[in-house]
């Protein structure tokens, strides 16, 4: 099998298991069965890193792995969401999570290329998402399990917005393929954290921030897959270190 073929079958995996799953998830999300449906998001994480060493024989980057393997214990840990230290803990899983990806994406940017429009572009966005990063932590502190609680999840939502300025430098001094995907994965699924939000505190938009929730957890989990599959160069490939 050529490179081409082997890579049009991976693609063809990663969105059958997406369509697959989506489908589960509103179906079990229809019937009221809430347990399984926040299960599934670990599962889905399982599932898909299980499928990333099956199509990459075994050589599955550390990076993908660990963060798989936390944000599935993250959301596995939501079936007991309730409880105020499992609470807690899923977000101290998931903020580590995101704290990986920052941790990845550090050694990669190098501030000094930055010109002076896109350091004023820069600031500027970190400037309103930090305001409205605060509108949304304190529109969730009523439903907070306690303090501890609360302090993780403004750890969580802050390093969602790092995560995604980092992401984005990354790619600004790369420009390939691979620091695209990687860029386009981060901010997916930190849309998906904000929509899980959303419609976990009913806040608005009903069943449409649920499944949209769903479906850019799966489109993000697969374009890290696809992102550990392409080939990268060198200088683009991300540290777990």
């Amino acid at each position: 099998m050529t490179k081409g073929q082997l890579k049009n079958a991976h693609i063809k995996v990663l969105v059958v298991l997406s369509l697959l799953f989506l489908a589960v998830s509103i179906y079990f999300h229809s019937i009221e069965n809430f347990v399984v449906y926040r299960a599934l998001r670990g599962v889905i994480c399982f599932v898909f890193l299980g499928a990333a060493f099956l199509l990459h024989k075994h050589r599955v980057h550390s990076l993908v792995v660990t963060f798989l393997l936390l944000y599935g214990g993250s959301s596995i840990a939501t079936v007991w969401y309730e409880n105020s230290v499992i609470a807690t803990l899923s977000m101290a899983l998931n903020f580590s999570a995101f704290m990986l990806l920052i941790g990845a994406l550090s050694p990669k940017i190098a501030f000094k290329k930055m010109n002076v429009l896109f350091t004023a572009i820069f600031i500027i966005l970190v400037l309103v998402n930090a305001y409205l990063l605060y509108i949304f932590i304190e529109m969730i502190r009523d439903f907070a399990h306690g303090e501890l609680h609360y302090f993780m999840i403004m750890l969580g939502a802050m390093s969602l917005v790092i995560a995604g300025f980092l992401a984005l430098l990354y790619n600004h001094q790369l420009s390939t393929k691979g620091s695209l995907l990687f860029t386009v994965f981060v901010f997916v699924l930190v849309f998906a954290e904000v929509f899980r939000a959303i419609a976990y505190y009913d806040f608005a938009y009903g069943n449409f921030s649920v499944y949209t929730a769903r479906a850019l957890l799966l489109l993000g989990v697969a374009l890290l897959i696809h992102y550990d599959l392409i080939h990268k160069k060198t200088s683009e490939v991300l540290s777990r270190k």
